[in-house]
């Protein structure tokens, strides 16, 4: 455990730790922090400290992905689409395939299946071969949908 993870797993309100600790602690040890009470099954303690963490850093990856999984594990898909379509929008074509099947079965925890299909379709045409975004594709296929990919 990391040495910054006692004083966060001991808080309360994490905005006033947060805000003192900027220069000591990076978004990926805020991150462990955030893993550490999910493992601790302190889910409500970890979507705290990953909303104060999305305040102070909204441009992280670190954070981003901590949120979306927190976020996932709560069953609070609108917040965990919100923090993965921020994710892509700034990893770009760098974004793994692994976080493009996250957001489609988040869309589709949402009931969103036409969205599911077309962030599918935009997931296989940066990796075509993957079994979990083709799984997804065609599953959402057999139901007749159709993806509607925007032009950039």
């Amino acid at each position: 455990m990391l040495h910054a993870a006692p004083a966060f797993l001991a808080k309360k309100s994490y905005s006033a730790l947060l805000a003192s600790a900027t220069q000591e602690l990076s978004p990926a040890k805020i991150r462990q922090s955030i893993a550490d009470l999910v493992g601790k099954n302190r889910l409500a303690d970890a979507d705290l400290l990953s909303h104060e963490a999305m305040q102070r850093f909204p441009q992280s990856e670190d954070i981003l992905i901590i949120r979306a999984l927190v976020t996932q594990v709560r069953q609070d898909w609108p917040t965990a689409s919100a923090a993965l379509e921020k994710l892509i929008g700034l990893q770009g074509h760098a974004t793994q395939a692994v976080t493009w099947g996250q957001w489609v079965r988040v869309l589709r925890c949402m009931g969103d299946d036409t969205r599911a299909m077309t962030v599918a379709a935009q997931g296989l045409a940066t990796y075509p071969n993957d079994a979990q975004l083709q799984q997804e594709f065609n599953a959402l296929q057999h139901v007749g949908l159709k993806p509607t990919l925007k032009v950039a």
